[in-house]
């Protein structure tokens, strides 16, 4: 069967059961699909990637408004249907080409695809594909079947639902199936491409982090899963830290050297879209594979009340919470807690500071003066933050000789 005669066969089919509803539904997972490749292409820097997805949304909506007016008219507009066979995979064709050219952090990506939660939206996107896959198919199948018997040709219906019913191309019980597990797929994946693109814009560590990457005479710098293992002296005790939301983890890497030098080993773990609430469990995994006497947990800003959620459920693993600009929001029972913030910082809430008192019965509060919200890491300023009166390594210095009345 020729091209022209498998359109007008599939077009015949659609005009049957063409109906305003099954064309705005049809219409849900492309503009889906064109608000997750326009944020895809945001996030690139590439003049051929953006054109290859401008094609694929022009294709789309064109296909979109050819069923439109084929249900409101019935009027098939053939330039608008056949335009979708080569507009859309000529984009997808610029899009692997400019990933080719471009070679955009690859790593990176495969991190945040990887990593819970966007691994099962994804994963549930493929499982959606699969499955259109097999109804288009069959469909398909059936349609070509029909086209023969018009011929004069034999054929035994054998392609059925699980309820019996023919999955005929033309049943509009198939289509709207098609259509809404494609808008299921669709949403996956743009609930993922939303949460990479959100995660995509986040505070990098400045250029100056990279001399606290490495080894110094005192302290070992060793790369492990999710993090960095910053080896001192000290064998007794541990910390685990959790960076503060939307902030590159090496970002504290000057302040874990320095508690490191002073005899306290720390690790700085890494979190997924740099957010601790996707990755609070991390810490486990340092306590199982390392052997310290004495634990702490600590973390920075949302990292830092992530860092508490954990201690309180975990309160016979660890020995205290360090909390830098952030607050517990549960029992913690009698672990020690030191809270220490600055006192010319915008962005930490005190009503939720002075409420998250109550959540310990061994509770140290230290304020900084002239010190800041994001003096705590190497990033920069950070949005809603008070201007600080005096430099990160004053701030740092004096979070080092608190902790150490703590941990020491």
């Amino acid at each position: 069967m020729g091209t022209d005669e498998t359109n007008k066969t599939e077009n015949n089919q659609a005009q049957l059961e063409a109906s305003f509803g099954m064309a705005l539904v049809d219409a849900l997972p492309v503009i889906c699909f064109s608000i997750s490749i326009a944020m895809i292409a945001s996030m690139y820097d590439s003049a051929v990637f953006l054109i290859g997805a401008l094609l694929c949304i022009i294709a789309g909506l064109g296909k979109v408004l050819w069923k439109l007016i084929l249900a409101a008219s019935h009027k098939d507009i053939q330039l608008l249907y056949r335009q979708f066979h080569y507009l859309m995979p000529g984009g997808f064709v610029l899009i692997l080409l400019s990933l080719i050219i471009s070679r955009p952090s690859l790593s990176e990506l495969w991190k945040n695809i990887s990593s819970f939660p966007c691994n099962i939206l994804f994963l549930l996107a493929i499982v959606g594909f699969v499955v259109m896959g097999i109804l288009g198919a069959a469909a398909e199948s059936h349609a070509m079947k029909n086209c023969a018997s018009h011929n004069g040709m034999a054929y035994v219906l054998d392609s059925q639902s699980e309820s019996g019913q023919e999955m005929d191309s033309s049943s509009k019980r198939t289509n709207w199936i098609e259509q809404l597990v494609n808008l299921a797929a669709q949403l996956c994946i743009l609930f993922g491409v939303l949460m990479i693109w959100y995660a995509s814009d986040y505070y990098r560590a400045d250029a100056e982090v990279t001399e606290y990457l490495e080894s110094s005479g005192s302290v070992e710098v060793i790369e492990i899963d999710n993090g960095l293992y910053f080896d001192g002296a000290g064998e007794d005790s541990a910390i685990i830290f959790y960076p503060g939301a939307k902030v590159e983890y090496t970002a504290y890497a000057p302040l874990m050297m320095k508690l490191a030098e002073n005899g306290v080993d720390c690790f700085l773990l890494e979190m997924p879209y740099n957010m601790a609430i996707f990755g609070i469990n991390r810490a486990d995994d340092v306590m199982e594979e390392y052997d310290y006497e004495h634990w702490y947990i600590s973390g920075h800003s949302l990292g830092g009340a992530m860092a508490a959620s954990y201690a309180a459920g975990n309160t016979d693993k660890l020995d205290g919470v360090i909390l830098l600009a952030a607050y517990a929001t549960k029992d913690l029972g009698d672990l020690a807690v030191l809270s220490i913030y600055g006192s010319n910082d915008g962005v930490l809430s005190m009503e939720k500071v002075e409420a998250g008192r109550e959540y310990s019965t061994n509770y140290t509060e230290i304020c900084i003066e002239g010190g800041c919200h994001a003096w705590f890491g190497l990033y920069g300023e950070q949005d809603g933050d008070g201007t600080a009166s005096i430099s990160r390594e004053e701030q740092w210095q004096q979070t080092v000789d608190a902790v150490l009345e703590v941990v020491g």
